[in-house]
């Protein structure tokens, strides 16, 4: 380095300056350090050479400024990217201590209402939780409204059947529970006290030329045959409207042994639910043939077979509303409605029957927030399942014909999370033969997620007691899948040996009882039942081609 000495009216400074050799090409002729300036130095410090590497300076710092503008475009798309694209799979982003929060705020509801979320108790305040979670992540929720009855059997009731030939008497009076039943919205004889009249047998029952003949204010004993081409309720209305007083089924000789029925007897339509004013009761089948024999007895006498009837019992219209929210992407003419059971039993808070379903439901929902679907998807939360697949009934009830056919499919979750579990999956060679197929690839999905886990599963038959029936059925036939963990099963020695637990012991052992909270959940399979289910919806929400998926061949 060379160092220049310069002479100034206030005396000596030095100035060092880098000499041409020196310096580097991007600093040549710039300078380092100064106490003064004078244009009698030499070249290489005078400011004209500072001015030069000024230039070079601002050139660099330039190149600096964009080099920076750059890198931070950059990172503001990955940014932007990353906050539109969700890296986990559906089935990783589910998480326990999620679905146990959601749980234990409907226990909180539960308490608060008499330990009970049923459609008359705690329904609307756990609609009201469900609603606010899914608006605080965007959806557009929707609910749709109707009315239920709600039945009270307000025993004792009484039935008694005697009759007098020659001077013989018979008298049989059936016990309520063991022999007979009433029949769930079954109406109250007059003021609920004892009617007197005759009893008359009727084939059939499906056709008003069934009662022809019959007398006019007598009870009428039908058949409980499920493979009759009519319903309970049908029946019912053909005998009301022959005047019958009242009905008794009596089950057939294939239900030997089995305790009297307790049916519901109402049709839904898409606007109202109907019932039947009529006192309606179920017996036994041994119950049924004592009957049989006496009025043959009788009639073969020339007498009638009396009765004496009491019974007592409240029916009352209640409003609800289902909870409903859609993805906003999707294609619209695939929707995948995915449906859980919002409300409990009037006996218990239902955390396993039905929060779990209701939790992971939920859980999906929220997480499916923010991603972007091939299909659109529906997460419905379904009011009055408890009496009778209400709610769920009445949404396919009031599609359009349109929303019908867009609709790809239904997966239903109810009771998950059972303390003495099975894993099942529904069997969808069960469904009705239109839509088996479909069904049956829904199922494959559910069998390749607990395959792939190593976790044992069952197959288990579409038994209807669940919300994918309102689907499946004959008059609807949208496809459904579902898996559950059980209720009231007794677990055999052999599920014992593939999921422990205890043998000979059902699978909720709170199935419709007080002690069905938050305690009565396992969280193990809980969380497993969740993924699963997670996993299946993210498989078919993600399919180019959904329909071709569905018909496909296994």
């Amino acid at each position: 380095m060379a160092e220049v000495e310069v002479e100034t009216k206030d005396g000596k400074a030095v100035e060092t300056c880098f000499s041409e050799t020196e310096r580097s090409p991007l600093l040549r002729g710039s300078l380092i350090s100064t106490s003064l300036y004078d244009y009698s130095l030499p070249a290489t410090c005078r400011p004209p050479v500072r001015r030069r590497c000024t230039r070079r300076l601002c050139l660099l710092l330039a190149i600096l400024v964009l080099l920076c503008a750059v890198v931070a475009v950059a990172l503001g798309v990955s940014l932007w990217i990353k906050s539109r694209t969700t890296t986990k799979s559906l089935p990783q982003a589910i998480k326990i201590g999620n679905l146990m929060e959601h749980l234990k705020e409907l226990q909180v509801i539960a308490t608060l209402h008499n330990n009970s979320r049923s459609v008359e108790k705690g329904y609307n305040a756990s609609a009201e939780m469900v609603m606010t979670k899914l608006a605080n992540v965007g959806y557009n929720v929707t609910t749709q409204p109707f009315n239920v009855f709600m039945y009270e059997d307000l025993a004792p009731n009484n039935a008694i059947f005697y009759a007098s030939i020659a001077d013989i008497s018979f008298q049989w009076k059936f016990l309520q529970g063991s022999q007979y039943a009433l029949l769930r919205y079954s109406r109250s004889t007059p003021s609920g006290q004892v009617i007197n009249t005759t009893l008359q047998p009727v084939s059939g029952g499906c056709s008003m030329a069934d009662f022809s003949g019959f007398l006019n204010g007598s009870v009428a004993l039908l058949d409980y045959d499920e493979s009759l081409n009519c319903t309970l309720f049908n029946m019912a209305s053909n005998a009301k409207a022959a005047n019958a007083c009242a009905v008794v089924w009596g089950r057939g000789p294939s239900q030997a042994g089995i305790a009297p029925p307790t049916s519901r007897v109402y049709r839904m339509t898409a606007n109202s639910m109907d019932i039947v004013d009529i006192p309606m009761l179920g017996t036994t089948y041994e119950m049924r043939a004592t009957l049989l024999s006496l009025w043959k007895i009788a009639t073969e006498n020339n007498v009638t077979l009396d009765v004496q009837l009491k019974t007592y019992t409240s029916v009352t219209s209640v409003y609800t509303y289902n909870v409903l929210a859609t993805t906003n992407s999707g294609n619209d003419s695939a929707m995948i409605v995915v449906g859980s059971h919002l409300d409990s039993v009037p006996a218990g808070p239902g955390i396993n029957d039905n929060g779990s379903g209701v939790s992971a439901n939920l859980e999906m929902a929220l997480q499916v927030a923010s991603r972007t679907v091939r299909n659109k998807v529906r997460f419905a939360f379904w009011s009055a399942e408890e009496l009778g697949l209400l709610g769920s009934y009445h949404y396919v009830l009031n599609l359009t014909p349109e929303e019908k056919n867009n609709t790809a499919l239904n997966l239903n979750f109810d009771m998950i999370a059972s303390p003495n579990f099975v894993r099942g999956v529904y069997n969808g060679s069960g469904a009705p033969a239109a839509i088996s197929t479909q069904c049956r690839n829904i199922q494959s999905l559910f069998e390749k997620n607990f395959r792939d886990n190593n976790l044992p599963y069952e197959i288990w038959p579409f038994s209807g007691r669940s919300d994918y029936g309102s689907f499946i059925a004959s008059n609807v036939n949208i496809p459904a899948g579902s898996i559950a963990t059980g209720a009231d099963s007794v677990k055999t020695i052999d599920e014992r040996t593939n999921y422990g637990g205890f043998a000979n012991t059902i699978l909720d052992p709170c199935y419709h009882a007080a002690c069905d909270n938050v305690q009565n959940i396992n969280e193990s399979v809980f969380i497993e039942m969740a993924t699963a289910a997670a996993y299946v919806l993210e498989q078919l929400m993600m399919k180019e081609d959904l329909a071709g998926f569905l018909m496909s061949s296994l």
